[in-house]
This record gives structure tokens, sequence and C-alpha cells, in this order.
């Protein structure tokens, strides 16, 4: 008997741990859909060390320069006493004046809004170290061919009335590690919709949290033209392939915007 409680031990010890999605869960609780009459789209929150006690909403540029107007609608989630979210869909200021109040990225397709004053519901932003760089993404063995996942709102689509997002799984489809000065951008083979810009796209670490690897800024279409003597027409078949731009970019835009005292919506 004591020979087969060893056996069952030693067995115990040897399998390989398993742990619950927690990575996952913790940029699903910073990432949210952010819309507009004109434009709907994912951003996600990032918080830097203190003291700065700023939230700092991650989304594409082009989201916001398509967005007319001087406001837009983030949708919140509070967290309720039974495990539920409650949705809370918050107007929050995105123009002054026609000044945008965002600052974007002099070369990429990624843009900051600064919000210095606290939200109506608490938020989990994610860290700012969560967001990867050259060193951070080389360490975290991410490959051609290995896994990744995406946080998006899909064509408006939401996971549930509360307005959490959709979660997907896909791989690497080119290389993530060539030199980000030349190469700012890689592909990701998922089933890509309009509605995914500005969602972050994340691996597991070794240590089970989640890092950045990038934003989804656009998906990829092969456009077949055909022209008759009465008729022609343009088709676009998705490839089910996005373009995703490094993380880096985004760290950079932070850390620009968190050293000014204006543009800073409240």
């Amino acid at each position: 008997m004591n020979r087969i409680l060893l056996a069952i031990c030693l067995c115990l010890c040897m399998a390989p741990k398993t742990f619950a999605a927690d990575f996952a869960t913790e940029v699903m609780d910073g990432t949210f859909k952010f819309f507009h009459k004109d434009s709907t789209s994912t951003c996600f929150l990032v918080r830097r060390p203190e003291p700065d006690t700023a939230v700092y909403l991650v989304t594409t540029a082009h989201t916001l320069e398509r967005t007319h107007g001087e406001t837009a609608v983030l949708v919140l989630r509070e967290a309720k006493s039974d495990g539920s979210y409650g949705r809370h869909d918050f107007t929050i200021a995105i123009r002054k004046s026609d000044k945008p109040l965002w600052t974007r990225h002099e070369k990429m397709d990624v843009a900051v809004l600064k919000i210095a004053d606290p939200l109506p519901v608490p938020v989990a932003a994610l860290p700012v170290a969560a967001l990867a760089d050259s060193t951070a993404l080389k360490a975290s063995g991410a490959q051609l061919c290995r896994s990744l996942f995406v946080l998006t709102y899909p064509q408006r689509f939401e996971a549930n009335d509360a307005g959490l997002p959709v979660a997907r799984h896909g791989i690497f489809a080119s290389p993530p590690q060539l030199p980000i000065a030349k190469h700012p951008t890689f592909l990701a083979d998922y089933t890509t919709f309009a509605g995914d810009s500005g969602g972050p796209v994340f691996v597991e670490t070794a240590d089970h949290r989640p890092l950045v690897v990038g934003l989804a800024i656009a998906q990829t279409h092969h456009v077949d033209r055909m022209k008759s003597e009465y008729e022609e027409r343009v088709i676009r078949y998705p490839l089910g392939i996005g373009t995703v731009l490094h993380a880096q970019f985004i760290r950079e835009v932070i850390e620009i915007i968190a050293q000014q005292t204006e543009p800073v919506a409240k």
C-alpha cells in the first residue's frame, strides 16, 4: 500500500501543472468596446507606475480620426457580488473645440487618450510592464506558428449584454522577432473582422502572466475585379489574416503623453 501511495505521489509531482486562464482574464478585464455612430472598435486601458494615477486608453489612430464630434462611448463593466458584470456606457471626451485630446504616434496607427479623472466604475487597467518591448518579446519565445490570443468586438459583437469582449486564438503568421524598427508590424492568423481594430494581441509568459505583443490594426483581403461590357464588380475576399502593430509603439506614445500636461481627457 505504501508503495502504491508513493507511486501516486510521484505521478502527481511529475504531472504538468494546470493553471486557470488568469493571464487572459487579466487582459479581458482591461479591454473594452469603444464606439460612436461613425466607428466602433476595441480599446484597452493601461496604467503607469505610481505616482501617475491616470489611465491611458489605447486604440488605433484611425478609430479616433474617423470618429466625428467631441465625444465617444466607452463601455465599462462593474463587477457584482454574484460574479456577474453590470454594463456602464460612459461618454468620454475625445475632442475639445475640434482639437483632439488624444496623442497618436507620428508614424504608426496607434493613439492614446490620457484619462486623468477617475472613471465612474473601478477598472483593472493593465500595467505598462505588460506591453512588450523588443527585450520582453524575445524573452517570451514568440515565434512563427506559436500561439497568440486576441480580444476584440468583431462586427460590433459582444460576448454578453455586459459588454465583454470576444476571445480568439491564432498563431503568429509571420516572424515577430524581426527588427522592429524595420518591421513595425507582423501578421497573425485568426478570423478577422471589422471592429477588431484596437484589440490587444497577447501571449502567456512563462510565469503565467499576460504579455501584450501588439495592437490589431487591420485585416487582409484579396481583391478580385471583374469587368464585362455591362457590369464592373469588385469582390473582397477575407483572408483571415490580421496585421498587428508591435506593442513597443504603444509604449512610446504612452511615455510621450505621460510627460505632457495636455491633452488630457476629463
